[in-house]
């Protein structure tokens, strides 16, 4: 059987058929069998018929999944591959009031100044900031995100 996990939604792929966790608990759950380390549970999954434990090696990182039957008696175990994680192409934009709300203020005052700052808000409510105060704050964008992984695009 084919399996393949999905560490980001600790969701395991049983061929086709998708199994989302039911216990993310960490346990030892045996040995690796490449480099004889201890194995230790990621997620617990449950086919109907078949409780799948997800594991990794504390070593060498291998993943398996540890098959067993209701009454947990052991019943195989194999390999498991991991999807890939998405990586975002570029960092989250703001481009209006709301998304400026949510930026704590500490990160904007860490770049901008007090009348910066003043400028980004009336220029995300579309009233008119002081032109001298938004230029100055434009200018300091790419810090901004460079330090924090946020885009401003007022």
């Amino acid at each position: 059987m084919d399996y393949r996990y999905d560490l980001q939604d600790n969701v395991l792929y049983m061929g086709e058929t998708q199994m989302p966790a039911y216990s993310l608990e960490e346990n030892e759950i045996g040995t690796c069998t490449h480099c004889d380390s201890a194995m230790v549970s990621i997620s617990y999954h449950d086919s109907g018929e078949k409780i799948v434990v997800a594991t990794k090696c504390i070593a060498c990182g291998a993943f398996y999944a540890n098959v067993y039957d209701l009454e947990w008696n052991w019943v195989d175990e194999a390999p498991i591959s991991l999807l890939p994680v998405p990586i975002p192409i570029s960092n989250p934009a703001v481009r209006d009031q709301e998304g400026l709300e949510t930026i704590p203020i500490k990160k904007l005052e860490a770049v901008f100044s007090k009348g910066e700052i003043e400028a980004l808000f009336a220029r995300a409510g579309e009233k008119s900031p002081i032109r001298q105060y938004l230029y100055r704050a434009r200018k300091k964008y790419e810090q901004f995100e460079e330090i924090f992984e946020i885009r401003l695009e007022l």
